[in-house]
């Protein structure tokens, strides 16, 4: 436990340290196992928090079950999305420039090069705006509901796509650890500015979908060719 909360802590300060989130915007948060996970505390300042200051949450009722410090203001939509997913293992929510954008404009990032194929073969998917009665009750968890609802309609699993974009809101990015999670969204503000610069040049720009495949495969799944084996 204590090895994933120091873990989850190095993570959240490498995110500070980015350049995709400013101030105390953004938090990351890691699986401890099918009960438990531990996130970011609210605002805390990452310089003197100590790992064994991150809250330890159970998954079932979003309950504190340690820790005296108050967990992200984003916990309920990262516990619903463990309860949902049980692959996940980190999830991290940015605020980060081009992804941010594309967020608040309530578009998806289209797949237009290899560089976005690399990591998924469809585009960066957007969530439908929350309503009223979403956003005055149970804000949070809703979020939580419009990710997982983008996921299955659009028919992506989580660890196949880099991240999800919350309309009007910012991204979230998930991966099998705190730290994956943390380069997921690294990748994701990479091809959002890759697709906003790409527009501008060519805003008729189009990827072949065979393409788009020999990239995400040769990178995935059980024929794939890249890196060391």
């Amino acid at each position: 436990m204590k090895l994933i909360q120091k873990n989850c802590h190095v993570a959240n300060v490498s995110l500070a340290k980015s350049s995709l989130v400013i101030h105390s915007f953004g938090n990351i948060s890691s699986r401890i196992n099918d009960k438990y996970f531990t996130i970011k505390p609210s605002g805390a300042n990452l310089n003197i928090l100590k790992h064994t200051d991150y809250p330890i949450i159970r998954i079932s009722d979003n309950k504190i079950i340690k820790g005296k410090l108050n967990p992200s203001t984003d916990t309920p939509t990262h516990c619903l999305l463990y309860k949902k997913y049980p692959e996940i293992g980190g999830i991290a929510h940015t605020h980060s420039k081009f992804a941010t954008a594309w967020s608040q404009a309530k578009k998806s990032i289209p797949i237009l090069g290899t560089t976005h194929a690399d990591y998924s073969q469809k585009n960066i998917q957007v969530t439908n705006p929350l309503k009223k009665n979403q956003i005055i009750k149970n804000y949070e968890k809703n979020i939580g509901n419009s990710i997982i609802d983008c996921l299955k309609k659009s028919k992506i699993k989580p660890l196949e796509c880099p991240g999800i974009l919350v309309a009007n809101h910012a991204p979230f990015s998930f991966g099998i650890n705190a730290n994956q999670a943390f380069k997921n969204a690294e990748i994701l503000e990479y091809i959002a500015e890759l697709a906003y610069l790409s527009l501008q040049i060519n805003s008729k720009s189009k990827i072949d979908i065979n393409l788009i495949k020999k990239h995400f495969f040769r990178k995935h799944g059980p024929s794939s060719y890249y890196g060391q084996k």
